[in-house]
């Protein structure tokens, strides 16, 4: 006998994300069954123990918050609410769902983050990618359900609860257009699934990327004081973009070219050398060099005069 599934669709609110940190203010989710009838849905409204985003407060802007600061305020935290949301996401036979997840699913990892909480393991299915994919076409979660003709009379944009029960109800309106049922949408479509952990890499990654960035911009416009060899006797560089694609090597190239003597810039004015990585160059680009009054060097170049 099959099991039956159950689903959930989910969408979180913040009060702000400063410096890349969202700091959830609620969660609405709408729980069905495997045919897409609501068992239960609820807001869960979380007091984000933060300021809010101005912007956010103002019923003038078209993302505003459904409820006021206040009110958010009266509600206990995220910690309070961990056990639950981590029942909600990982009970067994479930499938987790949202539009643009990718942003709701950082958000929780940036909750239990906050709060010292375990990290939930869960995967949750980005139907605005299936959307994209399937109609090649952009959308917002309002625009997608007006596509569908959804009854979306009662339901407020940026509301979480009513947000995760328009996208409830544009997948229901497209598995009865497929004749497909959403599980069957989902292993068709598993590409279109974002865990948890994936996310976490990647913040990781970016994380690791911007300590290199800083540690590469601190080098900027300095001299050694005693250089190994003083080969280039303060003369400047500028990188292309194109050496930034692997910094751990950009990194280690301009140390080298600062132990040698060279002082680094962003942008450098008057004389000076861009380098880049091969002397394939477009004339373009060439001409906006030479310009500025600059030579331009390849990464080989450079090397051969540190040997």
């Amino acid at each position: 006998m099959a099991q039956h599934k159950s689903f959930v669709f989910f969408d979180c609110e913040c009060a702000n994300c400063f410096d890349g940190i969202g700091k959830i203010c609620s969660l609405g989710y709408v729980l069905t069954d495997d045919e897409l009838n609501v068992i239960e849905s609820e807001d869960v409204i979380i007091n984000p123990e933060t300021d809010f985003d101005w912007y956010l407060l103002n019923p003038k802007n078209e993302c505003h918050l459904a409820y006021s600061k206040d009110y958010f305020r009266a509600f206990p935290n995220f910690e309070s609410y961990y056990k639950e949301i981590k029942k909600l996401f990982t009970t067994g036979n479930r499938y987790i769902a949202g539009y643009d997840v990718s942003n709701d699913v950082d958000f929780v990892n940036c909750a239990c983050e906050r709060y010292k909480q375990q990290f939930i393991q869960f995967r949750a299915f980005d139907l605005k990618k299936y959307l994209n994919k399937v109609y090649n076409t952009n959308k917002k979660l309002v625009e997608w359900a007006e596509f569908f003709e959804c009854d979306i009379s009662s339901l407020k944009s940026h509301k979480s609860v009513d947000d995760a029960m328009m996208t409830m109800l544009i997948l229901k309106k497209e598995c009865e257009k497929t004749g497909k049922s959403a599980e069957e949408i989902f292993l068709e479509y598993k590409d279109f699934f974002v865990s948890n952990e994936q996310l976490l890499f990647e913040a990781e990654e970016r994380k690791y990327k911007k300590e290199l960035q800083d540690k590469l911009k601190r080098m900027y416009n300095k001299k050694a004081p005693q250089p190994r060899k003083n080969v280039f006797n303060g003369e400047r560089f500028e990188f292309d973009k194109k050496l930034f694609t692997d910094l751990e090597f950009l990194l280690d190239f301009a140390k080298e070219i600062y132990n040698y003597g060279g002082v680094l810039g962003e942008k450098i004015n008057g004389k000076g050398t861009v380098i880049f990585t091969d002397d394939k160059i477009i004339p373009p680009i060439r001409q906006k060099i030479e310009k500025r009054g600059l030579k331009i060097a390849t990464v080989e170049e450079i090397q051969n005069k540190m040997q």
